[in-house]
């Protein structure tokens, strides 16, 4: 059953290619609600390519997003290294309109790579 609404949630997955410390998430974490510490994370998330894949010059295309509030990690496996994450962020989908949206989003993270996957819901 297919339904749309305000608040559909994107099934597709974005690559991060870059991303925080483990100390500095956690830290994002830990204040997330503090008024007087702000912790800035920054992701690198593709959202497409400059070149095909096969060819040498070929880059991640950037999604444009700030994370503003990482408000939950929890292990992903005993490695100490990768996590799920939830959290809220601003984000600019290259979808024709110029306009950065608020939205939750979900994550998969290893923090000794800097790479993983995010999913956002609108």
């Amino acid at each position: 059953m297919n339904t749309n609404s305000k608040n559909e949630t994107m099934d597709r997955q974005y690559l991060i290619f870059s991303g925080p410390s483990r100390d500095t998430l956690f830290d994002a974490c830990k204040y997330a609600y503090d008024k007087n510490a702000v912790i800035p994370i920054f992701f690198g998330v593709a959202e497409g390519y400059t070149a095909p894949l096969s060819d040498p010059g070929c880059a991640y295309a950037a999604l444009e997003m700030s994370i503003t509030k990482i408000c939950g990690i929890s292990h992903e496996d005993g490695s100490g290294v990768s996590f799920n994450i939830r959290g809220y962020c601003m984000v600019k989908f290259s979808n024709g309109r110029n306009e950065m949206k608020t939205c939750s989003f979900k994550a998969y993270y290893n923090a000794r790579t800097r790479d993983g996957h995010i999913s956002f819901q609108l």
